[in-house]
């Protein structure tokens, strides 16, 4: 059956958009982005990459997945979900795996991780990678939510970002246990990214960091 994306071209049409998407990492962020590119229309491929099961504390605070995905790999169960709204000209691209430091990427790549020793993998792929054109870094802690946008040959980008915000892991700010992770946060965050993609594909200056905390509507934009 034919879908009409003729509503929305003014803001993304499909059929000019040809780059590979890649999203590394369906848990909070990604299994919230996911499905809203999809419905974008994309026309080339969706790389997923995640090595991870789905897990009991996953359902709440992660989109897509459902109890009786419970034990099923994440990609799989995503791929469910997608598989009805995708694109006859889209492919469904599953990595079971986290991409390492020399893993080929190309495309567009979304990290969508919530450690920094995953995010410097991501970037040593990413980082001067002629087949990379846009580099999106999605981040939560509880309610607060951090994205940050680049170019990976923009030398004061890259420069920005690795002083900025490649830091170990125990130099970010520690969350109580039960205030780690609620869905909205990532629901928010997955409409930011979408609205890069978007300026991106109609080639818009995009936004090199968005910080919102969505508790309080502190919203911060560069």
């Amino acid at each position: 059956m034919h879908v009409d994306y003729s509503g929305q071209t003014d803001i993304f049409d499909p059929k000019a958009f040809s780059w590979p998407v890649n999203v590394i990492g369906v848990g909070g962020i990604g299994s919230a982005v996911i499905l809203p590119l999809v419905k974008l229309g994309l026309a080339s491929s969706l790389h997923l990459w995640d090595p991870d099961f789905v897990e009991f504390h996953n359902v709440p605070a992660q989109l897509i997945y459902r109890a009786s995905d419970v034990g099923r790999a994440k990609v799989e169960a995503a791929a469910d979900v997608l598989q009805p709204y995708l694109s006859p000209s889209c492919e469904l691209v599953l990595h079971q795996e986290l991409v390492g430091p020399q893993t080929p990427l190309s495309g567009v790549v979304i990290g969508a991780v919530d450690n920094m020793k995953a995010r410097s993998d991501i970037w040593e792929g990413v980082k001067f990678n002629p087949d990379i054109p846009l580099y999106l870094d999605g981040r939560i802690g509880g309610e607060q939510m951090q994205l940050l946008t680049l170019n990976p040959f923009d030398i004061d980008a890259i420069e920005y970002y690795e002083k900025t915000w490649l830091f170990p892991d125990e130099e970010g700010a520690e969350l109580p246990c039960a205030a780690r992770t609620v869905i909205h946060p990532p629901v928010v965050l997955a409409g930011h990214i979408i609205a890069q993609l978007t300026r991106f594909a109609r080639d818009l200056p995009t936004r090199q960091y968005i910080d919102v905390h969505v508790g309080t509507t502190q919203f911060i934009v560069v």
